[in-house]
């Protein structure tokens, strides 16, 4: 990695998939059961909440209180002609805290970014040509 990876601990999800159901869990009120499983509502424990997420092996560790017994809430990548960028968010089920991680490649640019710069380029030379 080309630069230092952002970190960050919060006590609610910074990511804003899930943010609603976690406020909900946390107050005691029921939550959209996973259509997987069935339908409906049920009042559910942090546990029963997060059995189907999955652990992170890349970044297994708790910002907040060290534990390794964490499950991934979100992550996202993208690569882009060789450049990389993700972020990446886990829920401690020690201590309920979330820790979010993040990285970009310094020179890292979405594609639209990038056709965007070429298209400028070549819009300048043009004028320079005429």
């Amino acid at each position: 990695m080309k630069t230092e990876v952002y970190t960050e601990v919060n006590a609610d999800p910074k990511a804003t998939v899930h943010a609603t159901e976690w406020k909900k869990i946390m107050s005691g009120d029921p939550v959209e059961i996973n259509p997987s499983v069935g339908s409906g509502l049920k009042i559910m424990t942090v546990d029963e909440w997060t059995s189907r997420w999955k652990r992170n092996d890349r970044f297994p560790d708790c910002l907040a209180c060290g534990s390794n017994d964490t499950k991934k809430h979100h992550f996202m990548q993208t690569w882009c002609r060789g450049k990389k960028q993700f972020e990446s968010e886990t829920l401690c089920m020690d201590c309920h805290m979330f820790t979010w991680r993040s990285y970009s490649d310094p020179d890292f640019m979405l594609p639209e970014e990038y056709d965007k710069v070429r298209w400028e380029k070549m819009v300048r030379d043009k004028a320079v040509e005429a």
